[in-house]
């Protein structure tokens, strides 16, 4: 059975900027003029709210099966197969892939994930 991507989660602290564990590059929020500006490094699998995907790799549309599928597809697979997107991204399988997932504190329930792999 192939290794699951590993979890970390962020409930306290969740507005700390998320940098990439493998190389220390800020993925969000690293253009201090817009902080919604995403900033992939080549390790990064995925930029995600539970609205939907900021940013997919090529590796993560590959390893999730997502190749050619419309946005309309990839939403219909994260809302159905897999309980939202943090759940899908969840089921990420390649080696030594780590997840930082930041939710906002209740009442907002609302959260960010972070998906990362070295390259192989």
């Amino acid at each position: 059975m192939p290794q699951l991507i590993q979890k970390t989660e962020l409930k306290t602290f969740y507005y700390t900027p998320v940098h990439c564990p493998f190389c220390g590059v800020r993925v969000m929020g690293a253009d201090p003029q817009d902080e919604t500006r995403i900033t992939a490094c080549p390790h990064t699998l995925f930029i995600a709210h539970d609205t939907g995907f900021e940013y997919r790799s090529a590796r993560l549309d590959r390893n999730l099966r997502l190749d050619g599928l419309s946005e309309h597809e990839v939403e219909a697979r994260w809302h159905e197969d897999k309980g939202g997107i943090d759940g899908f991204t969840d089921t990420v399988s390649l080696p030594d892939a780590i997840k930082v997932a930041a939710y906002a504190p209740a009442p907002s329930a609302y959260g960010s994930y972070y998906g990362f792999a070295p390259n192989e």
